[in-house]
């Protein structure tokens, strides 16, 4: 069924519905707000986020004890703006619009936004700067309300005066557009200041949109130019689109009944198809979960139309899938129908940690393969996004809020049948804290992903971890296993990664014999996988892994040629080519190969790899030149200046190579573990041959940094000082 509104009516949401009967929750407050009223923000931190936002959540009351609750959650969803801003601006405006969000009319209090200036400047900032006035009306609101009189505020002021000017209507659109471009206004700013009085000013500009779009289209203007074919088009979207505008601003507040009596006040009863009109009054009357399903569905995927001009304003769609969700969630809170959609949407605005306690009540003891599927993948994205946001404290809450999760797809009932799996889950976990440098948090995450669900790259991972951390029998023995698992499942590359990681460690042990018989099993390995690849990925894998280990033999003619192969197989693959380059340039840097260091650059800047790794190699030349002693070409200048100021880390040390900053600068500029430790190796890389530069690499080769390569350049630049009799064997043919 398709609605005469342009949006498609799907009947149920996307994930298993469970059976359970309506609650009795009440529809959120509507009564005219208080906002200096009194309320005592409870403190709310990150230990306690979780468990109060999902009180909040559950219950709509709008007593004291919950609008104290409230204030504590929104402020410190506020603070966790602010901080995501300054890291990533598109999701600190989601995380802002997620605290905005908490709040609807009839709760709002000044009070939960006192301190808060930074994410509400940042936010009206952004928002302006995409020309959304009616959010800039919202956030620039707010803000002004809790500056104290002075110069900011006077600023504020300043920017309010400012839309207040843009805002009138424009002498170049005709009133069909105008009256449009005022109901956008209107709709956008009562999303984000949650005030009884912004939703009656927007509901007041849907009605009158509407009617002039229905006073357009019957009196049948015939189109002679561009100015009238946009008139037009504007009343096709005030007709088409209105009444469920009109619906969505009311839903954003989860309030169906007042979403009714609007209709009715507006008497667009007789333009609104059946099943909504029904759907509200099911929703509104009974607290319906199938009827507030149906609704979120509607909602959520709101700009999906190929019709754009039919399309109801995404923000306000977004909004109202929102509330929504929120009233599905407290109508079935036991039920996956009920806390999956409310479950996504925290993700999305910021609240990950949530989502977890939201969906472990609604899963129960028996849930179904597919319900806890779908959860573990939810859980795994949101992990994934807060460490992609640089919030590896949130990936970390999010992942104990999901431990009950996790054990009950551990369970043996649901041995093989899911997808991501526990393992899974505990390997990405463990794989986060390897990244950061934190091989003891690490570590249990591992061996709980061996143990649940072995695979190549979690016996790879638990390997290295124990090898960093002394422990080489260990790391040995899983090498063993991990080798054996390759051997089964007939992956020869990764069973001679494993050997060339068995040689390392009997290299560094100084065991000649063994470290000769693993570098042997290994080139002969790689020389097996370079003959049985299928896909230009595995050839380009292959040739890299016989470039080390005929680099360990000394073989550096050959391992040039199989680099040059490996080159060659990954030209239409990114993620290949930027492996192949980083490799290349490494050992351009073990060896002081100036013109191999100089190719990789210029393969690196032909190809326009990421700041992230053009910078390493670009600093690897730099480092290759003063070694040997000879002035730059310009290479390094070129890639080096095509970092620009935004990159974060990245452009510091581009900074630092340009000579833009000193050395002491470079050292403050690190914050994390991992940068802290790239920033030693080129302070240690700069007097190698000195004492004290010898004693800093010993230092970052036992650094717990492992996924760094300069930790691997820093291991094989001392091994390179402990010289054993290594020889290729003679019954092998190298290409």
């Amino acid at each position: 069924m398709r609605f005469v509104l342009g949006f498609v009516f799907v009947l149920g949401v996307a994930v298993p519905a469970t059976a359970c009967g309506p609650s009795t929750h009440g529809r959120p407050a509507t009564t005219a707000e208080h906002r200096d009223g009194p309320v005592k923000p409870d403190p709310v931190g990150d230990a306690d986020f979780g468990e109060a936002t999902y009180n909040i959540l559950l219950s709509g009351e709008t007593d004291e004890k919950r609008l104290n609750l409230l204030a504590g959650v929104v402020r410190h969803q506020l603070e966790r703006s602010k901080r995501r801003f300054a890291n990533n601006r598109g999701a600190g405006l989601s995380a802002l619009v997620g605290a905005v969000y908490l709040v609807r009319a009839g709760e709002l209090r000044t009070k939960m936004f006192e301190g808060a200036a930074v994410p509400l400047q940042e936010g009206a900032s952004e928002v302006a700067r995409v020309g959304d006035e009616g959010r800039a009306l919202a956030f620039y609101t707010l803000l002004r309300s809790v500056l104290p009189a002075g110069k900011d505020r006077d600023d504020v002021d300043a920017h309010l005066a400012a839309l207040s000017r843009f805002s009138g209507p424009s002498p170049s659109a005709g009133p069909m557009r105008n009256v449009g471009d005022k109901q956008r206004r209107a709709a956008n700013r009562s999303l984000i200041e949650p005030s009884s009085e912004t939703l009656t000013q927007a509901k007041r500009a849907t009605l009158d949109w509407i009617s002039r779009g229905l006073d357009f289209s019957a009196a049948e203007t015939p189109i002679r130019s561009n100015a009238e074919r946009e008139e037009a088009v504007e009343a096709y979207r005030a007709v088409r689109a209105g009444g469920a505008t009109l619906v969505a601003l009311y839903l954003r507040h989860g309030d169906a009944r007042g979403a009714l009596e609007a209709l009715r006040e507006g008497d667009l009863l007789r333009i609104i198809p059946p099943g909504l009109t029904e759907r509200l009054e099911r929703a509104a009357n009974d607290d319906d979960p199938s009827a507030w399903g149906d609704l979120y569905q509607l909602f959520e995927v709101t700009g999906q139309s190929d019709r754009p001009e039919a399309n109801m304003d995404q923000q306000v769609g977004s909004a109202a899938a929102w509330g929504v969700s929120l009233e599905l969630f407290r109508s079935e809170p036991r039920s996956m129908r009920g806390a999956a959609p409310l479950a996504a949407q925290l993700v999305d605005m910021g609240m990950a940690e949530v989502a977890p306690l939201v969906l472990v009540p609604a899963l129960g003891d028996r849930p179904s393969a597919q319900e806890l599927a779908w959860s573990l993948n939810l859980v795994l994205r949101a992990i994934v996004s807060e460490d992609e946001l640089g919030d590896l404290a949130a990936a970390r809450r999010t992942f104990t809020a999901s431990k009950r999760l996790i054990e009950v797809a551990q369970s043996p009932a649901f041995a093989g049948k899911l997808r991501p799996g526990a393992g899974r889950l505990y390997y990405v976990m463990g794989a986060l804290e390897t990244r950061a440098g934190e091989l003891a948090r690490a570590l249990p995450h591992v061996q709980s992903a061996v143990r649940a669900e072995p695979t190549l790259e979690a016996y790879g991972m638990l390997a290295a971890i124990e090898r960093q951390r002394g422990n080489a029998e260990r790391a040995l023995s899983t090498l063993d296993e991990m080798a054996a698992l390759a051997k089964k499942s007939g992956e020869p590359i990764s069973e001679a990664e494993a050997a060339v990681t068995k040689f390392e460690i009997y290299r560094d042990r100084g065991d000649a014999t063994r470290a000769q018989a693993e570098l042997t099993l290994a080139l002969r390995g790689a020389l097996d996988a370079r003959e049985t690849s299928r896909s230009a990925p595995n050839q380009a894998r292959a040739e890299r892994l016989l470039a080390r280990t005929l680099e360990h033999f000394g073989a550096l003619q050959a391992a040039r040629r199989a680099t040059e192969r490996a080159y060659e197989a990954s030209r239409t693959d990114l993620r290949q080519l930027t492996a192949t380059i980083i490799d290349a340039s490494r050992r351009a840097l073990l060896f002081g190969d100036l013109a191999l260091a100089r190719a990789a650059v210029r393969q690196a800047v032909e190809a326009g790899l990421a700041a992230d790794d053009l910078v390493y190699v670009a600093l690897w030349l730099r480092l290759v030149e003063l070694e040997r002693k000879v002035a730059s070409d310009g290479t390094v200048e070129e890639a080096l200046a095509s970092i620009d100021d935004e990159s974060g880390w990245a452009s510091r040390l581009a900074a630092w190579g340009r000579g833009k900053l000193t050395d002491e600068q470079l050292v403050r500029a690190a914050k994390t573990r991992v940068q802290k430790t790239e920033g030693e190796f080129y302070l240690a890389m700069q007097k190698r041959n000195q004492p004290a530069g010898s004693a800093a690499l010993e230092k970052i080769a036992k650094s717990e940094a492992i996924e760094l390569v300069e930790v691997a350049i820093a291991r094989d630049l001392l091994a390179k000082g402990r010289t054993l009799d290594l020889t290729l064997p003679a019954n092998v043919k190298v290409p």
